[in-house]
């Protein structure tokens, strides 16, 4: 199974980055997927907040 890492994880003997793609076997995969450690490549974030508000005060 492939995925790639949210946060960084200790995977075969190496620290994998954000980003990082790596494979491994299904239900390890499942579990970090469960877990918020990895996502699978083609898999959009559904976190709701594109970022568009950020930085923006407002002023008086």
């Amino acid at each position: 199974m492939k995925l790639r890492s949210i946060k960084p994880i200790y995977h075969q003997g190496e620290v994998l980055t954000e980003g990082t793609t790596f494979e491994t076997l299904e239900q390890h995969g499942r579990e970090l997927i469960q877990r918020g450690y990895a996502e699978e490549p083609g898999a959009k974030k559904e976190s709701g907040d594109d970022g568009s508000t950020k930085g923006k005060a407002k002023t008086k």
